[in-house]
């Protein structure tokens, strides 16, 4: 065993600099906390080539004077902590100097600053943790904060970066969750030297979402305030009739903090009830409590967060999610126990003749007992398979075309693979800007203009790098295209779905790997019902 040697200072800022600093979007993440205690009311954010070459962060808060500046780009260093006892009731959104300090140790940052107008600036030059130039500068109240070359000393780290769309949309979506929670603060988005998004202060939440989603979607959200001695609760959540496939905005906020919880989001799923396979409830969620009650410190960026009594704070969101949108709470009984009332048989039935449960599963008789087929994973097969299959493919055209205006991510998405769409049958045009034109869907898909906003909502989530890239389309057109649960099928119609379906190469499983078929035998019957 070779000798224990303590580690290089360079080498420890570094380590401790990934702990916090993970990609561009975390970059974005910290600044804007920065600025948001600091008191802004307008934040400026620009990216280039997806933050990997360049993220500036402006506000118009406090500034730092010199002490305050050098102090800020020194590990251990906030504004925020004075003795230990503080770390339990942090209600600001971190240690200014620490994630300042984790940005320069892993890139060559500059600092402009003031907190007078009527006296010099300050500007700080940083370079892998190192200062290089401090002097005085001309400029107005506020800070600016510029990071260039992101992990240019961590060769490997930078190589693992995915693509410029894909971290401009998580660089994106961090920001979209700043906005949604400070509705009075003002905020600009620039990439590449366009401005995507732009913000002006507003009053209420509601009136900062009619800014940042599509109309229809934020009036098919329900408004949730519920107060407890413990916890508040308020929030905006997609009434159950307007529940889609995909959701647009997923976002949880403890005392205003943007985080991740499972247990939250197993609550409101909890408290949605059964929804038809695939659907996923748009919903914003803001939880207010004593900060006592809540360990920001669960995880080096704080995204995760963990409530003192977590079962409580289940049972709470849950009932919350019930209350606010009028779900009745489903016995098990009610759930599992009255298959009489559940299954629909329409006529006298004969031999090889179908049933829909709950209009999501077809019951077909076989020489051995039955078989259950979830509807919508056996189209999503056979779509699959004949959107892989060339000559399979036709367009079908549509009466009236379907306009979409698409997101800066989903649109560059969009360009990038535009050409196979073609090829799959989907054929559009430009409109004008990041208007975009559907004038043909593949023969057989049900793509209507919601399924269509999903289907270029996902985009962006698909590497234009990947070798499984006409594959990965194929399965999402399949997917959005096929036959949702819930709808109702003629006998001719579940025929049809059960001959395609036994037609396919791999009839079983759906491009996801789930299952599509059920078989019971007789054998199975007798065995539930004690015979053997």
């Amino acid at each position: 065993m070779g000798m224990v040697k303590l580690l290089p200072e360079e080498v420890v800022r570094r380590i401790a600099a990934g702990e916090v600093i993970l990609r561009p979007a975390s970059v974005v993440k910290e600044l804007i906390e920065n600025s948001l205690d600091a008191g802004a009311k307008r934040i400026k954010v620009e990216v280039k080539s997806g933050g990997k070459n360049l993220i500036r962060v402006t506000d118009d808060g406090c500034g730092m004077d010199r002490d305050d500046v050098l102090l800020a780009v020194s590990r251990y260093a906030t504004s925020k902590l004075t003795s230990v006892e503080d770390l339990s009731k942090i209600q600001t959104y971190g240690f200014r100097g620490e994630a300042l300090a984790a940005i320069a140790a892993v890139s060559r940052m500059s600092i402009e600053t003031n907190t007078d107008e009527g006296l010099p600036g300050i500007r700080l030059e940083v370079e892998g943790g190192e200062i290089k130039e401090i002097a005085e500068t001309a400029r107005a109240k506020g800070t600016t904060v510029t990071v260039r070359m992101l992990f240019f000393n961590l060769p490997v780290r930078r190589g693992f970066l995915k693509s410029e769309g894909y971290e401009l949309r998580l660089a994106l979506e961090v920001f979209r969750n700043y906005c949604i929670a400070f509705p009075g603060v003002g905020f600009e988005f620039i990439s590449n030297e366009r401005s995507l998004v732009k913000l002006y202060p507003v009053e209420k939440v509601r009136d900062r979402l009619y800014a940042l989603f599509e109309k229809k979607m934020v009036e098919g959200m329900v408004e949730v305030k519920i107060d407890n001695p413990l916890i508040g609760l308020y929030g905006f959540f997609t009434a159950p009739s307007q529940v889609k496939g995909v959701a647009e905005v997923q976002a949880i906020f403890f005392n205003q903090r943007p985080v991740r919880s499972q247990v939250v989001n197993r609550a409101v799923y909890d408290g949605y009830g059964p929804m038809p396979t695939g659907s996923q409830p748009n919903f914003i969620l803001f939880l207010q409590t004593d900060p006592s009650r809540l360990d920001v410190n669960v995880h080096p960026t704080k995204q995760e967060v963990r409530f003192a009594d977590e079962r409580f704070l289940f049972d709470f969101v849950a009932e919350a999610v019930r209350k606010g949108l009028g779900i009745e709470k489903r016995s098990e009984w009610s759930e599992t126990g009255l298959l009489q009332s559940g299954m629909i048989i329409e006529e006298e039935s004969g031999p090889s003749d179908f049933w829909q449960l709950h209009n999501s599963y077809i019951f077909a008789e076989v020489a051995s007992g039955y078989v259950i087929v979830d509807q919508h994973a056996a189209h999503e097969r056979i779509l699959f398979e004949e959107l892989l299959s060339s000559e399979k493919i036709k367009p079908q055209g549509l009466l009236f075309p379907f306009t979409l205006e698409l997101k800066a991510d989903e649109f560059e998405a969009y360009e990038r693979i535009s050409e196979k769409l073609q090829r799959m049958g989907l054929e559009t045009k430009l409109f004008s800007g990041n208007t975009v034109v559907v004038e043909t869907i593949p023969s057989g898909a049900f793509l209507g203009k919601d399924e269509l906003r999903e289907f270029f909502a996902e985009l962006p989530k698909i590497s234009s790098a990947q070798v499984q890239l006409f594959e990965e389309l194929a399965k999402l057109i399949a997917c959005k295209g096929a036959v949702k649960a819930g709808q109702r099928l003629s006998r001719e119609e579940m025929a049809s779905l059960i001959n395609r379906l036994f037609a396919c190469r791999e009839p079983y499983f759906c491009p996801h790997g789930r299952p599509v078929i059920i078989k019971i035998t007789f054998e199975d019957l007798a065995r539930r019902f004690g015979r053997i």
